[in-house]
């Protein structure tokens, strides 16, 4: 799955850890801008901006986008960026020798914590300068039988006995997939990497990962380092650190032992001096110790299933409707889908900051132009989406943008981000192929180096499309 919020949440906090801040930035749709600091090399677990050009859908296009400074420019680092560590408050009885040894304990006997409720019920909160104020949230429902809910937007997961249930809002369809194992194990393994959810890896209970479970499952080399015992009510606090100077403090419940707040302080040898990433989690939870009022379900709804992530998140099936639109191009004409009935019709959403896409348009007007010397009823165009430019300055942006290119086919604007909802983009560059009577011939997702060959075939199944 290409951009669903489990993604970009997982993506946030590897990226924050592994590379440069500002190339994360750089790549996210979701994120702010942000000034560009010294080029990264590439991490192996995280989306990065490799040497070379490479099929990350997420990538940041070459070019600087405008109001940007060149890549090698020197980053002003803002102040929410510079908080120190939070070692520095700590006293040096806190963090001994002693006090570490109190905190490995305190780390070991975490998952026999979690594991004496039978059920749990909570909403892990995540707040970072990175999401402009808004706060990400996750929902967890887990029982001791391993039956599990994690809902974010856009996306829930439900686990029942060895089947896993995905679903994406909006789509017409879910996942089941069988997956064995303990609830963390069977949800990460459908989603292709570990879930940055503590309580779900500490009901695992894997020696391997408890202490990681306080980075969010990311930092399996951070170490116990400090311990800072709660009095009159107050939490007990466990400090870790991590090879490269992030750092963690853990809030335990004084009740019932169990996480309440992780503050992180994220650096690594790339970020510019005195740059930290501060992160916040926040638990709001309920335990049972008889089980949850209602149990786990899942209800299919009449939709229809499917056995892959892949399939789900296509969001068009071949034969349905292709969403009507209506835009301006940036040469001022306006381009409506009705009126191009009788004509296969191929569209492809692009953003000026997408790397893949600017490896793709080449090709696209390479099929262009082949479609043009058919004399076929064949119309081929751009569509601008996911901009990160004030909307005033949009339309020029884009107009400029494409007449440096010199493409021989025209780009529509998405001013108002209707028509990507409309035709449920979680990443781009997105392609679809519509035939003469409107309906959906072919979808492709991501940069396809066989487009022009895959093009050509897709718009002769296109015109043979009936209905």
């Amino acid at each position: 799955m290409k951009k669903t919020s489990l993604s970009v949440l997982l993506y946030t906090v590897i990226c924050a850890n592994t590379s440069a801040v500002s190339v994360c930035w750089g790549q996210s749709p979701t994120a702010p801008t942000a000034p560009t600091a010294p080029t990264a090399p590439a991490a192996p677990a995280a989306p990065t901006a490799p040497a070379e050009p490479a099929a990350n859908q997420d990538d940041m296009s070459s070019d600087p986008m405008p109001g940007q400074p060149a890549p090698n420019t020197p980053m002003d680092v803002p102040p929410e960026f510079k908080v120190p560590a939070p070692s520095t408050t700590w006293t040096a009885d806190e963090k001994s020798a002693e006090s570490a040894a109190k905190a490995v304990a305190a780390v070991n006997a975490l998952p026999a914590k979690y594991a004496s409720f039978p059920a749990i019920e909570e909403t892990m909160s995540i707040r970072s300068p990175q999401f402009q104020g808004q706060d990400q949230k996750v929902q967890l429902v887990a029982s001791k039988g391993g039956d599990t809910k994690v809902m974010m937007p856009g996306i829930t997961l439900t686990r029942l006995q060895d089947q896993v249930y995905v679903e994406m809002d909006g789509r017409p369809k879910y996942a089941q997939l069988k997956q064995e194992g303990s609830a963390v194990k069977a949800l990460s393994e459908v989603m292709g990497g570990k879930l940055p959810l503590p309580t779900l890896i500490l009901l695992d209970g894997d020696p391997a990962d408890v202490t990681a479970a306080l980075t969010l499952g990311q930092m399996p080399s951070i170490v116990p380092s400090g311990f800072r015992a709660g009095v009159d009510g107050k939490p007990d606090q466990i400090l870790l650190i991590d090879e490269q100077g992030s750092e963690v403090v853990a809030n335990l419940d004084a009740k019932t032992g169990l996480l309440t707040v992780i503050d992180m302080s994220l650096t690594n040898p790339q970020f510019p001096a005195g740059m930290r990433l501060p992160m916040s989690v926040t638990f709001d939870r309920k335990v049972y110790n008889d089980g949850l009022p209602m149990p786990i379900s899942f209800d299919p709804a009449g939709r229809k299933m499917v056995t892959s992530i892949e399939s789900l998140d296509i969001p068009f099936d071949v034969g349905d409707t292709a969403p009507d639109f209506t835009l301006q191009a940036s040469d001022g004409s306006t381009v409506s889908l009705a009126d191009l009935k009788g004509k296969v019709v191929v569209l492809d959403f692009w953003a000026t900051w997408c790397k893949p896409c600017m490896m793709g348009l080449p090709l696209l007007d390479t099929f262009a132009q082949w479609a043009k010397e058919s004399g076929k009823p064949i119309v081929v165009y751009a569509v601008n989406v996911m901009e990160r430019v004030d909307p005033a300055q949009r339309a020029t942006m884009v107009d400029a943008f494409w007449k440096g290119k010199a493409f021989s086919f025209p780009t529509l604007i998405d001013s108002t981000n209707k028509v990507g909802k409309d035709y449920q983009l979680t990443g781009i560059p997105f392609t679809v192929v519509i035939s003469p009577t409107g309906k959906i011939a072919a979808v492709h997702m991501g940069f396809d180096e066989q487009a022009v060959e895959n093009l050509k075939k897709d718009v002769e199944a296109a015109m043979a499309i009936k209905g």
